[in-house]
């Protein structure tokens, strides 16, 4: 059992990293983090022959042959893969096992929403995903083994990909920068930014934790969808209008009723609505994964209470979206919430001059809905 919980510290104010860095410049940190001995190689194998859990399984390197095999896994899926060239890669593994998500804690300089999940690669020597970039934001954390990084130049879109691999695989990557990362030491990649990470060694393990960027799109088709959830059919109507002169032509005064009208649906309060919802709900579903408490007390034995990692809780107004859920808060169980949200444990002397009867009563509901562990 591991006794430390795992750790990121920013070796720079955090105003400067948003100011240089941010969506803007790869930033290699050595031994920025530590406490990254959980989950190992067992667990995250595991953890691939769930139905719940997203995973992949890649093989290949260099020119290939690639091949991807997608979650859940069967057992024996690891039994002839030999010694190099393949990574087990699973996906938001924070939402599953709730000692890795208190790492999130650490990540407080950027709001909370816009945190997606921490996804852990195992790959033996060789192993990779290829040169690709992301359009998010991402701080790569070494936890064991050493990988070699090359980073290459910003890219969009219109970057040639390779059309002989079933992965997201630039057709070429100059080198513009090099790492190699050891235990502890952490990589930041803007959005955009290629790169190409290679085990160097066996029993390689590398926690990616990435950033939310909503899709504007998205977010619209939430809205529309919110608004108009409850809206009662609502016709065109033109009575009294005058004569037409051009039966085959869309008049301008038309189209903006149109327009006003259909837009006129869009009510700000509940636009407003969706988004929250949109941005409190989980990347996957993780509750029926039981809290590990005693591996949270060997690492933190001061803590009372532990936010489950398969929860997503914001603070908006006067009210609490937990899991795209919306709780309306009186001021007492709004200060209650405001702690609950900003970290993910929490100590008896933070806890105590909040819990009020009506505060107690809400924490008391969410910890039998499983979403607080009590330590």
């Amino acid at each position: 059992m591991a006794t430390e919980l795992p750790r990121f510290t920013l070796p720079l104010p955090a105003e400067t990293f948003l100011e240089r860095h941010w969506q803007r410049r790869t930033l290699f940190m050595p031994a920025a983090a530590s406490g990254l001995d959980y989950p190992d190689a067992d667990t995250l194998a595991g953890l691939a022959l769930e139905a719940e859990v997203e995973s992949r399984l890649i093989r290949g390197a260099g020119e290939g042959p690639w091949s991807l095999q997608q979650g859940p896994l069967e057992e024996d899926a690891f039994e002839n893969l030999g010694e190099r060239d393949w990574t087990l890669l699973v996906q938001s593994v924070d939402h599953f096992l709730t000692p890795v998500s208190l790492l999130l804690d650490d990540f407080g300089f950027v709001p909370g929403w816009r945190l997606e999940d921490i996804m852990i690669s195992y790959a033996a020597e060789g192993g990779s995903v290829g040169p690709h970039f992301d359009q998010y934001d991402v701080f790569l954390i070494q936890a064991n083994g050493h990988r070699h990084w090359k980073i290459g130049p910003h890219c969009d879109d219109a970057a040639p990909q390779r059309t002989d691999t079933p992965l997201k695989m630039l057709a070429h990557m100059p080198c513009e920068q090099e790492f190699h990362a050891g235990p502890g030491d952490v990589l930041y990649l803007p959005p955009g930014v290629a790169h190409h990470g290679v085990a160097s060694d066996s029993d390689c393990v590398t926690w990616s934790v990435g950033f939310r960027a909503p899709d504007y799109r998205d977010l619209l088709a939430e809205m529309v969808a919110e608004c108009l959830a409850n809206q009662p059919e609502q016709l065109y109507g033109d009575a009294g209008r005058a004569p037409c002169t051009d039966p085959g032509r869309l008049e301008q005064n038309d189209l903006e009723r149109l327009l006003s009208a259909s837009l006129g649906l869009l009510d700000r309060a509940q636009a407003a609505r969706a988004v929250a919802r949109w941005l409190s709900t989980p990347r996957q579903n993780g509750l029926d994964f039981i809290v590990d408490e005693e591996q949270i007390r060997a690492g933190a034995p001061d803590a009372a209470l532990v936010r489950h990692g398969g929860v997503r809780l914001l603070r908006q107004g006067d009210h609490a979206w937990l899991n795209g859920e919306c709780w309306t808060l009186d001021a007492e169980q709004a200060a209650l919430v405001d702690l609950l949200a900003g970290q993910r444990r929490y100590r008896n002397d933070q806890l105590e001059p909040l819990l009020t009867q009506s505060a107690r009563e809400l924490l008391n509901h969410w910890i039998d809905q499983g979403f607080f562990a009590p330590l």
